[in-house]
């Protein structure tokens, strides 16, 4: 090996208390890109591979009822590929001694090989069998949850009829990725399932012989998905369409869409954060060694190495602190992705969802190592090719103190000596004083901007939940239905009030912009169903006009007083120019509001309730719940309790596990921050310190000169990470908020509190290591050294 390979083993030994304290605050960023990129590919690579395997069709569109033979038209048209019509029917499902109600969606499945389009993987059992009409295959969550197996009965009532289902078998499908029961917002596998049964059997259960009242198209490549979808709309329309849609409005993919979105945002925010306060510290570590080194350099300067040899030796120290990082962050990533896996294959239903890390995403994340690394090195590769020989072989002049502002402001205040000491060299090093604040300031504003998301949740949760939404049971309806329903269900015992909810799916137009969605529309007093806005004011609901959630009214680029045009999907497809009357900054989806009035007139059949919001006496939940599932109008009932139990532990779940990520990674960048500096500070003042021993100060005096420089950074630093942290936590609340979901940014003293004392104990313990060296100061050998 070379002189100089050797001097840098020898260099990075005796450093390796620095060396892996900036090798941490890398390895985290290496950690952050590995875990989210790796997680993003897996789950994108699944999805892409299970959506072409299986044959996941590129539009959909439902009807009230059609022909069969309409799916020979449909393949015909322009850009088509291929389509498939099928029947889907929702169930009641009726288990012995539980009162909560349980619902399946039935899809109808060709018994000779199952469909071609959206197919189904099967994980147990087998297909539904001709002339067997009770047979299913049940999806495998539905299954587990409800310690179900195969061979098991359950009575349903389909179409209005009680019929047995007998599992035959258990499977997925790529359309059911994400399977939400109508008015839902999570996924309850107790209380919902989706069932496939043998089509002829679907077909004599509900009335359909030779009909089908959905269809799913695949589209050849290059082939205009809105040309393909207007001619699907034109064509469905005698037979009750409600609007074709491409998979971007298609609930399941959205829901994972919307995941990857979030994934591919904390890989643009975390990680240059950690890049960033590394190339502060390897700037400074290596500034400090260079001056330490200056005789050294000086001499081998002489003996003839080139400016350039002996800058590429200090760039090399650099680099390995990079390759160490690479391979703990590496580890770490891969580690934290597994785990991050295993939580969405809890609510992602995939055949199979491996976790695998391409060796180009450890490489990218090597070079941004290797990269931050060297530009931090940049400084101190600089200052050596511009050192002269004869000079550095020359001791550095000494300091030069004088009274300065710092100075004068510390007598005034009535410092002590020690003090005086902290101040000035604090005072002498303003550039890298500024550095370790800036650095603290980070790992405060990045602990932070993680922890407010739960606080963002709790009060997206607080307004959904308890005051926009007040009723205790969501009861939707098979159809549309008149007030007679509403007053039929209000002489329930225990119903304490009844209102009617309507949403209608419709696209809004303005411009180039269209967007597909639902008008819903409650009565005007209603006392169930508010419009609550993100400042916590209700708005009431517009007498003419629509109103527009924040996010849909962004996407067509309109405000209070434009006018925008509505087209019906499905019914009449009445289409009416309509003003905007105002717009509602809400958390979850993307609606429309409207009058009942505004409604009816849109629609046109005289049925204002598609849904009946209810309040409820608790004593009387289980009763009520009984005689609901036992009417044969209502498709299914929604409990607001048990959808928040589920959001909440939802939540609880991936809040816990990122917190703790992000509280191991933003205490990595405080120990690696504080340890550098400490070091740094003991190393250049360890003939100070021993001075202050030899002329009688207690060694808790001389401690504190240490101490209390990097205590006085640590508390300038918390202010300086409370403001980066706002600004921080806006921006990463903007990047995750998505079309489902629009985070509202609201921090709780709370999470400036968790943040300031996580950081605190983390400086607190890293400091407290190196005064342990003080303690142990040998007094003669300091005292004897040059430097």
């Amino acid at each position: 090996m070379k002189a100089l390979d050797l001097k840098l083993l020898r260099d990075l030994w005796q450093m390796r208390g620095q060396v892996l304290a900036i090798a941490l605050v890398l390895a985290a960023a290496c950690a952050t890109f590995v875990m989210s990129v790796g997680v993003h590919r897996s789950l994108k690579d699944t999805r892409d591979a299970y959506y072409a395997r299986n044959q996941f069709a590129d539009v959909f569109a439902g009807m009230t009822r059609a022909p069969r033979s309409v799916v020979a038209r449909l393949a015909a048209i322009p850009g088509v590929r291929s389509a498939e019509g099928t029947i889907q029917q929702y169930a009641t499902l009726d288990f012995p001694g539980r009162a909560a109600p349980v619902r399946a969606l039935l899809n109808g499945v060709e018994e000779a090989g199952g469909n071609r389009l959206n197919r189904l993987t099967l994980r147990a059992g087998r297909l539904p069998q001709p002339g067997s009409p009770g047979e299913v295959v049940a999806d495998e969550a539905f299954v587990s949850a409800n310690g179900l197996a195969l061979g098991s009965r359950i009575e349903a009532l389909v179409y209005g009829r009680k019929q047995t289902l007998r599992i035959v078998g258990v499977g997925l499908a790529p359309d059911y990725i994400y399977a939400l029961a109508p008015g839902d917002i999570i996924p309850d596998d107790t209380r919902f399932g989706v069932f496939w049964i043998g089509r002829k059997a679907l077909e004599a259960s509900t009335d359909r012989t030779e009909a089908i009242n959905s269809v799913a198209l695949t589209l050849e490549r290059g082939a205009s998905e809105a040309e393909v979808i207007r001619a699907v709309d034109t064509l469905l329309a005698p037979y009750g369409g409600s609007g074709a849609h491409g998979r971007r409005d298609q609930q399941s993919h959205a829901f994972l869409e919307n995941e990857l979105m979030q994934l591919n945002a904390m890989t643009k925010v975390i990680p240059p954060v950690f890049l960033l306060v590394a190339v502060f510290l390897v700037y400074i570590v290596l500034g400090r060694m260079i001056r330490t080194e200056r005789t050294q350099i000086g001499l081998i300067k002489a003996f003839g190495y080139s400016d350039w040899a002996i800058a590429l030796h200090y760039l090399k120290f650099a680099l390995a602190i990079a390759v160490l990082a690479t391979a703990l962050g590496a580890a770490g990533g891969i580690w934290m992705g597994s785990a991050m896996t295993e939580i969405y294959a809890r609510y992602y239903r995939f055949p199979f969802l491996f976790y695998h890390v391409a060796p180009s995403v450890i490489l990218a994340a090597g070079a941004l190592s290797l990269a931050a690394a060297a530009l931090g090195a940049l400084g101190g590769m600089r200052a050596v090719a511009a050192l002269n020989p004869a000079v550095a072989m020359s001791p550095p002049p000494p300091p030069v103190y004088r009274a300065g502002l710092v100075e004068r402001l510390g007598k005034a205040a009535g410092f002590t000596a020690i003090g005086h000491m902290i101040v000035r060299h604090i005072a002498r090093w303003p550039g890298r004083s500024a550095i370790t604040v800036l650095g603290v300031a980070l790992s405060g504003g990045l602990l932070f901007a993680t922890t407010q998301f739960a606080d963002s949740s709790t009060t997206m949760l607080d307004a959904f939940f308890f005051r926009a939404q007040r009723q205790d049971l969501t009861v939707t309806f098979t159809e549309p239905r008149s007030e007679d329903v509403l007053f039929a269900l209000a002489q329930l015992p225990g119903v304490l009030r009844v209102e009617p909810v309507r949403a209608v799916p419709a696209t809004i137009t303005h411009g180039s912009r269209t967007e597909r969605t639902a008008i819903e529309a409650t009565r005007a007093d209603t006392q169930l169903s508010l419009r609550i806005d993100r400042d916590g004011q209700m708005l009431p609901m517009p007498v003419a006009g629509l109103m527009l959630s924040r996010q849909l009214a962004d996407k067509l680029a309109v405000r209070s007083g434009d006018r925008v045009e509505v087209t019906m999907l499905g019914g009449r497809r009445a289409r009416e120019v309509l003003p905007v009357a105002s717009v509602v900054d809400e958390f979850i989806g993307e609606r429309a509001y409207a009058a009942e009035a505004t409604l009816e007139a849109l629609a046109r059949d005289g049925a204002p309730a598609g849904a009946a919001l209810l309040r409820i006496d608790p004593a009387a939940r289980d009763a009520i719940l009984t005689r609901l599932m036992a009417m044969p109008l209502v498709l299914g009932v929604t409990e607001k309790t048990a959808a928040l139990e589920k959001f909440e532990e939802m939540i609880d779940e991936n809040m816990l596990t990122m917190i703790s990520f992000y509280i191991a990674f933003a205490s990595a960048i405080a120990v690696g921050v504080v340890y550098n500096s400490a070091r740094i500070l003991f190393s250049e003042r360890a003939h100070e310190l021993a001075t202050l021993r030899v002329l009688g100060y207690f060694r808790s005096e001389v401690g504190l000169v240490l101490l209390g420089e990097l205590a006085l950074l640590v508390v300038v630093s918390v202010p300086f990470g409370c403001v980066i942290g706002y600004g921080m936590a806006q921006l990463m609340t903007a990047m995750f908020s998505s079309d489902l979901f629009r985070l509202p940014f609201a921090p709780s003293r709370a999470s400036y509190g968790w943040s300031v004392v996580i950081v605190l104990i983390a400086a607190m313990g890293t400091a407290a290591t190196v005064a342990r060296r003080v303690q142990r100061l040998d007094m003669v050998r300091v005292l004897k050294a040059r430097e």
